[in-house]
């Protein structure tokens, strides 16, 4: 049997993903030519990279979440929610101006169905309420007019749900596949809607469903620094009441807190239905306005821009009138 030799070990080693001992060693040498020519030249690099990535950010949602958040490819986006907040609407309001800008997006949800995703995009567009859809409630002529916009809109907005490929978008490998293959292609950005159902993995039914989803937060990690476009990610969370009154974004987290690791915006999304807006609140922002508030209109599944203090106290005062006149 043939002996192998040190390198030839350390060739397997590295092959395997384990580091070998010369790939930890660092030298003087390494450590003081920082500042050298070649040293320099990298870094200007990176910074000339860096302005451009910021050049070409693109719409997000409004005008208002647009100028306070680049939305802009190499990123990871949080969009953050406690069950039946918004996450599905805000996925929606996302792709809304895209598919109007003749921006393709691919949506992977295991929320709704891919019906769903187009009709409330199309009720966006007519300005009607999806909701009074889902109820029964909308007129024929009204569905037939947000059904006639399906080929225009699935030209741009692409959907994979949870009856793709008998579920795939549940499985890890299946989600990884799909976003490896619209890189380098011409997308301009990613919804997965949401972390917490990407579950299972395809080759090891016994992993648990943390580990999944921590090896998906590992990858998205590795994913977006080669990646052309934005990815926003859903998430799933408890309520501050559910955990105690704990406020900090990560704790309230379902199944894996540590995918706020590799993510650059966190945004929580928290409706208030008495006053009939949004909060959306920037928990983590590496572009620098982490802890702003942007409050903005909520009409008919539409995110507004945001309004001043001024015109709110209009908006609630019109509101109460409206209400005392259907009390009478």
């Amino acid at each position: 049997m043939a002996t192998l030799t040190k390198e030839m070990q350390a060739q397997m080693l590295k092959k395997a993903g384990v580091s070998t001992e010369e790939d930890v060693q660092v030298s003087f040498d390494e450590i003081d030519n920082f500042g050298n020519r070649e040293s320099l030249m990298e870094m200007f690099k990176n910074v000339a990279d860096y302005n451009k990535m910021l050049g070409q950010k693109i719409t997000l949602i409004n005008d208002s979440l647009t100028a306070a958040i680049p939305f802009t490819r190499e990123n990871l986006y949080l969009f953050c929610a406690y069950t039946g907040s918004g996450k599905s609407t805000v996925a929606a309001n996302i792709s809304y101006p895209l598919w109007k800008q003749g921006k393709k997006v691919l949506v992977v949800t295991n929320e709704e169905t891919k019906q769903d995703v187009l009709f409330r995009i199309a009720c966006l567009d007519k300005g009607y309420s999806f909701n009074e859809w889902k109820k029964g409630q909308m007129p024929q002529e009204m569905q037939r007019e947000c059904l006639m916009l399906f080929p225009e809109i699935s030209q741009y907005v692409k959907v994979l749900d949870v009856t793709w490929r008998d579920g795939l978008t549940t499985k890890i490998e299946g989600v990884k596949r799909a976003l490896e293959s619209i890189k380098g292609k011409d997308y301009s950005c990613v919804l997965i809607d949401y972390y917490q159902l990407i579950k299972d993995s395809l080759y090891d039914r016994d992993r648990t469903r943390y580990d999944v989803l921590n090896d998906l937060r590992i990858w998205l990690g590795q994913y977006i620094k080669g990646c052309e476009v934005p990815v926003c990610l859903f998430v799933q969370l408890y309520s501050v009441g559910k955990k105690g009154g704990v406020k900090d974004i990560d704790a309230r987290i379902k199944e894996c807190s540590a995918i706020v690791e590799p993510a650059t915006v966190i945004i929580e999304v928290i409706p208030n239905f008495d006053e009939g807006t949004s909060d959306f609140v920037i928990h983590k922002d590496r572009f620098g306005v982490a802890g702003h508030r942007i409050v903005c209109p909520f009409e008919k599944g539409r995110y507004l821009k945001q309004i001043s203090l001024k015109e709110q106290a209009e908006r609630n005062l019109d509101k109460l009138v409206v209400d005392i006149k259907a009390d009478k």
